[in-house]
């Protein structure tokens, strides 16, 4: 949760390697973000900026910070939960396709994604989707915020994605 008194740089510092270090890939990413309306478009506009920023490349370069996705069958994943996403009407704000060309064609690797305007109820903010996706949800109050929180599912059920 990101509320109006927050420290911005310190919140999307947070959301960034919540969100893509290990390239989205553990039960521990925070690939959703509530933030409140008040800070919301700063957040945003910060947050979108440096996803933008962060460089994907193999993850055993260590000036790397966003990695591979670990098969081509979750980089399938990935793509079908980005268009459920636009199908849903969220926002797309940057990434939502995979990198390829020179030494990206030697892995699986999907740009940055994060998706404004989410409604707790979409998929994308209730499915573990396991790669650079972040979802980011307005809220206009803490109690608000702890609701969308409360929500939010603590542990995903089996998905079924289309065509996989």
């Amino acid at each position: 949760m990101v509320l109006d008194d927050a420290n911005l740089d310190l919140a999307v510092e947070g959301a960034l390697w919540g969100g893509f270090g290990t390239t989205g890939q553990r039960c521990t990413a925070s690939s959703r973000v509530v933030v409140q309306k008040g800070v919301y478009h700063d957040f945003l506009d910060r947050f979108v900026a440096r996803s933008r920023k962060l460089k994907v490349g193999n993850g055993l370069d260590s000036t790397v910070q966003v990695g591979p996705l670990i098969n081509e069958a979750q980089r399938k994943t990935v793509e079908s939960y980005v268009e459920i996403g636009k199908n849903e009407g969220a926002k797309l704000l940057c990434g939502g396709e995979r990198i390829t060309g020179g030494e990206y064609d030697n892995g699986w690797f999907y740009a940055p994604t994060v998706f404004g305007d989410c409604d707790p109820k979409m998929r994308i903010a209730q499915e573990e989707i396991f790669g650079p996706v972040v979802s980011v949800i307005p809220c206009d109050n803490l109690d608000q915020a702890v609701e969308i929180v409360m929500i939010l599912p603590t542990d995903s059920p089996p998905r079924s994605i289309p065509g996989m």
